[in-house]
């Protein structure tokens, strides 16, 4: 989403996502890096619960991190005429059963170490294949912590629309397909 000033941009990419993470029974907190006012072309972070990820019970525990940077936008090409937003860098989403095992993982790193840059998934069997897909999204990850049995504050339908209307607006600025 836009915003007037970068800060403006930051608060409302992060208030959604804070919202998505309020469907699961859990506690779940954002924490940015580095602290301090928000400017364009530095690179910021944000992780769930200070690394620790969130205790999803029967579910396991679901570990959730993000890097973003604030970057220019044509006032003309936004409902709101705002000049900065916040662009996504990498993500990475990971759902460890209760047995310490990965259920799955949602990754995107495309400036790191590994030669795989693109959007995939880990799935066990094979949890070391790179499974090309689509960018994932937070809301998505949550909706799949949900269906691995996560405790959710709202039934399982509700969820899934809560999740689907949050989503709507990441879906309508970003910058990349599908």
């Amino acid at each position: 989403m836009p915003g007037r000033t970068p800060a403006a941009a930051v608060v409302a990419f992060l208030e959604p996502l804070r919202e998505a993470l309020r469907v699961l029974d859990t506690v779940a907190n954002l924490s940015t890096r580095p602290k301090g006012g928000y400017s364009r072309g530095v690179r910021y972070s944000w992780v769930l619960n200070d690394g620790r990820g969130a205790d999803l019970r029967r579910a396991g525990a679901f570990t959730a991190s993000m890097q973003f940077e604030i970057v220019d936008c044509d006032p003309d090409s936004n409902e709101f005429g705002h000049p900065w937003r916040v662009s996504t860098r990498e993500y990475i989403y990971r759902l460890r059963n209760p047995d310490g095992q990965d259920a799955w993982r949602m990754h995107w790193h495309p400036e790191g170490n590994s030669p795989i840059t693109w959007p995939h998934l880990h799935l066990p069997p094979d949890i070391g294949r790179h499974l090309a897909c689509d960018r994932m999204t937070i809301e998505q990850a949550i909706l799949w912590c949900a269906e691995y049995g996560a405790p959710v504050t709202c039934s399982r339908q509700e969820a899934e629309d809560r999740l689907l209307l949050i989503e709507a607006p990441h879906r309508l600025h970003r910058t990349w397909p599908r």
